[in-house]
């Protein structure tokens, strides 16, 4: 029986499963961990090299396309390690966590204080700084899903950190104690991408162009069309289960994205870590009246609504699923 605190921002954790049946799925372990990472960047490796060895240009594209979307997807590894539970060493947590920021060009200490304010405030109308408001226009659709916005931010983020610049927003989540850390981190980044640009220069190598920030840039919209289903027309509660979503994609995908498609599930105990939830979900699930879709079925109604309020002049922002 949930109490009334449990829909009350800020989250403080539920208490919907007993602990003596929560207790095994928090045991964590680093071989899990390490396995999938692995697979993961093999899987980038792989594709890197079909580009490699490809003479059609229309082929080429494709595959770097996929290339990008693989690396895009390491963000769930970041995720993990920001949640630290992808790895039981708690080292090992930071220095993957701090690597894979630095692929995606994403600071890892940002997104750790970033993240944990979402789990929080979740859907919170002004607390969540994660939030993602019900597109108003196809435009706007178009924009979040292309990564305009997200670029903008990214790079904002990392130019004003390397500058020693904290927003009054970031202030809110980032305490005063890893402010420091983080403009060291931001500065450190900086470096080495003007390193590699120096580099690239000096020996005339596209290299670092075609097997990362060209992929990285195409991949980040496929990012998005997953991301956006996990709060987007949910409701502005407290209560997970009714602000979360959990999708039901392909195995690859679930692979792919380290079992965050099992949203409701992270969003309730995130403390589980990613290879547990698959049979988290079992336990989970009884408890809740939702419907899992696919990321294509999420996608379509939120195009519908789109509509609807264009044709009704009026804003709907709830996605009956």
């Amino acid at each position: 029986m949930k109490t009334d605190a449990e829909y009350q921002w800020p989250y403080h954790g539920s208490k919907l499963i007993p602990k003596d049946k929560l207790k095994p799925f928090l045991q964590r372990n680093n071989t899990n961990g390490l396995i999938h990472l692995f697979m993961h960047l093999g899987l980038i490796f792989l594709s890197g090299i079909l580009i490699s060895i490809s003479n059609n240009i229309f082929l080429k594209i494709i595959l770097m396309i996929a290339h990008g979307s693989f690396i895009a997807f390491l963000y769930a590894g970041l995720h993990e390690c920001i949640h630290k539970s992808a790895f039981k060493n708690k080292k090992l947590n930071e220095f993957i966590g701090y690597f894979i920021g630095f692929v995606l060009m994403r600071s890892f200490l940002n997104g750790r204080y970033r993240h944990m304010a979402h789990h929080t405030f979740t859907q919170h109308p002004e607390k969540d700084p994660d939030k993602v408001d019900f597109p108003s226009s196809y435009f706007e659709y178009l924009k979040h899903v292309t990564s305009f916005t997200v670029w903008i931010r990214i790079i904002d983020n990392l130019i004003r950190h390397s500058l020693g610049k904290i927003s009054k927003s970031e202030k809110d989540y980032i305490p005063e104690s890893e402010i420091k850390s983080l403009i060291f981190e931001s500065r450190m980044m900086m470096i080495g991408y003007i390193l590699i640009f120096l580099c690239s220069f000096y020996f005339s190598t596209t290299f670092f162009l075609i097997y990362w920030l060209v992929p990285r840039i195409l991949g980040e919209p496929f990012l998005r069309l997953v991301r956006m289903v996990e709060h987007t027309g949910k409701d502005e509660t407290a209560d997970m289960i009714h602000n979360t979503r959990t999708s039901f994609p392909s195995a690859f995908l679930k692979f792919l994205y380290w079992n965050m498609p099992y949203h409701v599930e992270h969003h309730l105990y995130a403390s589980v870590p990613f290879y547990r939830l698959p049979k988290f979900h079992k336990l989970i699930k009884p408890h809740t009246e939702e419907i899992e879709p696919s990321i294509f079925s999420v996608h379509i109604e939120i195009l519908k609504q789109i509509w609807k309020n264009k044709k009704n002049k009026k804003k709907e922002n709830l996605l009956r699923i």
